[in-house]
């Protein structure tokens, strides 16, 4: 297919993944704060307080938790694959070497070129997730904090501070609830890149490939 002349369609010619993607985002996240709302109001009112309007809903732990809480466990999840798949093997997976191959690129034996490159260059990747983690985590941390103590109020109970609510079954309920979704789901996608195939993917082995080859993504 002849690629577009025009700097415009070009542009979404050659980002239309990452675009696709991220409108999906907004588009879940706008739909995630409209009943977010809507089901906030409705505990508002079932305990005689009053109702808040759109604006104000974005503020409140109630939503940024949320945000916050599902976001730390999706880039927990990457984290983990990236580095993971560096030192660990899956035979046949598309995301690992070879058993017995110690190269720097997934699906070749022979060491990833890293002349010229800085270690942190060279690991900058998984750098990036953990360092997103470490973030997102604390988000998560604040604002499931400040639903907790937005909850405390609405059952006329006293506030907690950070540190309490840190070493609370609650806050670890919500991460451990979320992290076990994540690795259960990249754990099963691993396993099924192994078998099943999706023609013109690059997350999946060509469809003539055996089930014993690992193929790394992008070849």
């Amino acid at each position: 297919m002849a690629e577009p002349r025009n700097p415009v369609a070009r542009f979404f010619n050659d980002n239309s993944l990452s675009l696709a993607l991220f409108t999906l985002f907004v588009a879940c996240l706008a739909g995630q704060a409209v009943t977010g709302q809507r089901a906030y109001n409705a505990s508002q009112d079932a305990a005689h307080l009053a109702k808040i309007g759109f604006t104000a809903y974005l503020g409140t732990g109630n939503f940024l938790d949320g945000v916050f809480s599902n976001w730390q466990a999706a880039v927990l999840q990457l984290a983990v694959l990236i580095t993971f798949g560096a030192v660990l093997r899956q035979k046949g997976a598309t995301h690992s070497r070879q058993p017995g191959d110690e190269g720097g690129e997934p699906g070749e034996g022979e060491p990833g070129d890293t002349a010229g490159h800085s270690w942190l260059y060279a690991h900058s990747l998984s750098l990036a997730f953990v360092a997103l983690f470490v973030v997102t985590f604390a988000a998560h941390l604040i604002f499931g904090w400040w639903k907790y103590d937005e909850d405390q109020a609405v059952a006329h109970l006293p506030p907690v501070d950070l540190g309490t609510y840190f070493a609370s079954s609650s806050f670890w309920f919500t991460a451990f609830q979320c992290w076990e979704a994540e690795f259960a789901a990249i754990g099963i996608y691993i396993v099924f890149s192994i078998f099943l195939r999706q023609e013109a993917s690059p997350e999946s082995k060509p469809v003539g490939a055996s089930d014993d080859q690992t193929g790394g993504p992008n070849e």
